[in-house]
């Protein structure tokens, strides 16, 4: 049966070592997944695997339905994702067995859409200004353009619209009830042949829409995000909380940290039901939204039933209190 260890050290400096042990008659072939550094969008990390299998093991990485061959892997992430499963199986010549072992990477992301001045909220025929935040790069070459995107589809220039500052900036002369939606802008750098796509920014005209983002279907022993959306200022204008109707979410992992949740799933077939409120209550004000999750995948066997119950662990974060 396998054994996992996972190992967090630093404070500035961030350092992962994912170990798997799989018992093999007479021979124990340890893989591991190492890096250094946090994993952040437009920039180049290096990763390492490793393990004690000699001689001559080969490596092959698998991601996002990419394969790559070879025991380091290099890749500057592009923001789309904020958490990405690395897979990394070794084959041993010698005993002919194919060892694996995954590790989930959480992808900072810099850049961002925020409106100029800061804080600013959207009123119809009103102009306002979205700007390409954090958009520039230490790339030598430069940004070669910068795109803008509603709902993820590329914006198309109306008469009220205009780009500005090299694309940095779309103003809107008139706010019309069509331009509400998703905002995104994406940017290219020509050294690493990366495309950066920065975090959403929800326009709209309702200062108590809620959305929750995330995948709709998920799959145990992943780690999975999801964000509540919201065009108030968290902690300025409302305050963020979440409730999970229908029974509190099952899992090897879960912590909730503001608007945040992050949730490792572990027994497939089910649903999940995650609501997100907003409100002031001074005021007395409140919105909401619910997001149903469905938990894919077969389990093996009824062993693992056992095993994955056993793993349960609920780590909740909500602001200073941890449980």
């Amino acid at each position: 049966m396998g054994n996992v260890t996972v190992t967090t050290c630093g404070k500035s400096l961030y350092c992962v070592l994912l170990v798997a042990l799989i018992g093999v008659p007479g021979l124990v072939t340890a893989v591991q997944i190492s890096w250094t550094g946090s994993v952040t969008a437009g920039f180049t990390t290096t990763f390492t695997c490793s393990s004690t299998c000699f001689p001559n093991c080969t490596y092959t990485w698998s991601f996002q339905a990419r394969t790559v061959n070879g025991s380091t892997l290099t890749w500057t992430p592009d923001g789309l994702d904020d958490i990405v499963a690395l897979r990394c199986t070794v084959f041993n010549p010698r005993t002919k067995v194919y060892t694996s072992t995954t590790t989930t990477v959480e992808i900072k992301n810099q850049m961002s859409v925020q409106t100029s001045p800061p804080n600013t909220l959207p009123s119809l025929n009103q102009s306002l200004n979205l700007v390409c935040h954090n958009a520039t790069s230490d790339d030598p070459q430069g940004l070669s353009h910068v795109v803008w995107y509603i709902d993820g589809q590329k914006v198309t220039l109306r008469e009220n619209m205009w780009l500005l500052r090299n694309n940095l900036t779309l103003h809107f002369d008139s706010l019309l009830p069509s331009d509400a939606g998703f905002y995104q802008c994406l940017t290219y750098l020509p050294t690493s042949h990366t495309r950066v796509i920065s975090s959403d920014y929800l326009l709209t005209y309702d200062p108590w829409k809620v959305s929750i983002s995330g995948p709709d279907t998920v799959f145990p022993g992943q780690l999975f995000q999801f964000t509540c959306l919201t065009s108030c200022a968290l902690n300025v204008e409302c305050t963020v909380r979440w409730q999970f109707r229908g029974g509190f979410p099952i899992g090897t992992y879960f912590s909730v940290h503001e608007n945040e949740l992050k949730w490792t799933p572990s027994i497939p077939g089910t649903f999940q039901n995650f609501t997100c409120i907003a409100e002031n209550k001074a005021a007395g004000r409140s919105a909401e939204t619910t997001k149903m999750v469905a938990v894919k995948g077969v389990l093996i066997s009824g062993s693992e039933v056992v095993q994955l119950s056993g793993l349960f662990g609920v780590i909740l974060i909500l602001g200073l209190w941890v449980l």
